[in-house]
């Protein structure tokens, strides 16, 4: 009896241990990661950290821990009353090495070509996707060039979860789409991509907001009331 009852005990925290935590076998949340590591040495935003402790999904195996770091740093620059309804909605960045296809919430898109892409381009080999509660940004590719066209890919990606899960797809209403057809041509001449799709020029407008002065200061120049509109979300 009493072997019986302690199996259970062990058994109902280990059930605990896996529901309670945001990561998996192969990963490990920015919370449970050695805070001796050289990646805690290149975080240089301590204040945002208690937001980002679930939210970052980490590899469990080697990775850029610099490369990382930027990709926490850039986040935790996020206003804290968006990390906390980022939260709110369970929304986690998973970082990843290797394909996009390899994690499990995109392992349905193996094969299959991303609109914007090349023929010759499948979702195995880009490098970000978004729009779900698990935000995939794989270490080393945030630059722009690097396997896609955006000025960051961790914050245009998180975008997509931002739009449709925490404002609940605000890049469809009415005032977001009519200040894009207004500014899209003006801050993105002939490119298609931000053109057709609003969704998407709603999250590399917000990336823009968010990445640095120089971008900020180039979205308010060039579509002031887009803009406003991402201030006002804040």
């Amino acid at each position: 009896m009493r072997k019986w009852v302690v199996s259970s005990v062990i058994a109902g925290l280990f059930m605990s241990m896996i529901t309670t935590s945001k990561a998996s076998f192969d990963s490990i949340t920015l919370g449970e990661y050695p805070r001796n590591s050289e990646l805690y040495q290149f975080i240089n935003n301590e204040n945002s950290l208690q937001h980002l402790y679930q939210m970052i999904i980490l590899p469990n195996s080697l990775f850029d821990e610099k490369a990382a770091a930027g990709i926490i740093n850039r986040m935790a620059n996020l206003p804290e009353t968006l990390l906390e309804k980022i939260n709110q909605n369970d929304i986690t960045l998973k970082l990843f090495t290797g394909k996009l296809t390899d994690n499990k919430t995109a392992r349905y898109l193996a094969g299959q070509i991303p609109r914007g892409y090349h023929s010759q381009t499948t979702w195995d080999a880009v490098p970000g996707i978004g729009g779900s509660q698990v935000v995939l940004v794989k270490i080393g590719h945030s630059e722009k060039g690097k396997g896609h066209g955006s000025v960051n890919l961790e914050l245009h990606e998180m975008a997509h979860s931002v739009d449709k899960l925490v404002f609940e797809n605000v890049s469809k209403n009415k005032e977001f789409q009519l200040i894009w057809e207004q500014e899209r041509g003006i801050l993105f001449p002939g490119n298609s991509y931000f053109i057709l799709h609003v969704e998407e020029y709603f999250a590399e407008t917000f990336a823009m907001y968010h990445l640095n002065k120089e971008t900020n200061k180039q979205l308010k120049s060039a579509a002031p009331l887009t803009y406003q509109f991402i201030r006002n979300l804040h």
